[in-house]
């Protein structure tokens, strides 16, 4: 794995560090495309920052494309069929709750340069994931950024750090995190507002501090835009 001189240094920018180095990175691989993941906890801005990163490296003339992993989610007709049923939709969002054996499985295909491979993003909405929101294509595209939980999380049956040629942690306090989501949350339907604050502080405080435990796996640590 890449990693940068100054990994334990939190000065580290989007701008002037990671873009630079993935730049870097990019120009002196062999072959496309360049497989870049970003973790962080759950409100600690992971999509906020990817947008900036990419939008660093188009003006770069680097041509990219964002992955959620939020797209991975099972679908809610799935976790209704697992034996905990309630409790798998409860936890939504805990490292069982996403296909990651798909996820790798798309990761695969473009690391082999796939003439093409259809990508879910997840419909807010509706509360379930979109197939084939975005496509990627190695004549267009020479890095994929990909962004989520637990991405370099161990155990759960996850099983992809390994594919990432340079990894990023976004550094962010748990406590102003969650507290966000407890107002960003309020859009989940069937829910009321006092039951979204337990629900913030059992099922997303947890998750924080499962994807806590992966911050050492990362290549660098970046303090979060969003905080």
């Amino acid at each position: 794995m890449a990693s940068l001189e100054t990994s334990n240094v939190y000065e580290i920018t989007w701008e002037n560090d990671i873009a630079n180095r993935i730049e870097e990175l990019y120009k002196a691989k062999k072959k496309s495309p360049l497989l870049v993941g970003v973790v962080g906890i759950p409100g600690s801005g992971k999509s906020t920052s990817v947008k900036l990163l990419s939008n660093i490296l188009h003006k770069k003339q680097i041509g990219n494309l964002i992955m959620p992993m939020d797209g991975y989610h099972y679908p809610l007709a799935t976790l209704k069929s697992f034996e905990n049923a309630d409790d798998a939709v409860y936890r939504r969002g805990a490292p069982d709750t996403f296909d990651a054996n798909r996820l790798r499985k798309d990761l695969l295909e473009i690391q082999r340069g796939s003439l093409s491979v259809k990508i879910p993003d997840f419909d807010h909405a509706v509360g379930d994931p979109l197939e084939d929101a975005f496509t990627f294509v190695p004549s267009e595209h020479s890095i994929v950024i990909c962004e989520g939980l637990y991405l370099l999380h161990e155990g759960d049956g996850w099983d992809i750090n390994d594919l990432f040629d340079f990894s990023v942690y976004i550094k962010a306090d748990v406590d102003i995190c969650v507290d966000r989501l407890k107002i960003r949350n309020q859009c989940i339907p069937g829910y009321t507002k006092e039951e979204i604050f337990i629900r913030c502080e059992k099922v997303d405080r947890a998750n924080a501090m499962k994807v806590l435990e992966s911050q050492e796996r990362a290549d660098v640590t970046v303090d979060s835009v969003a905080c």
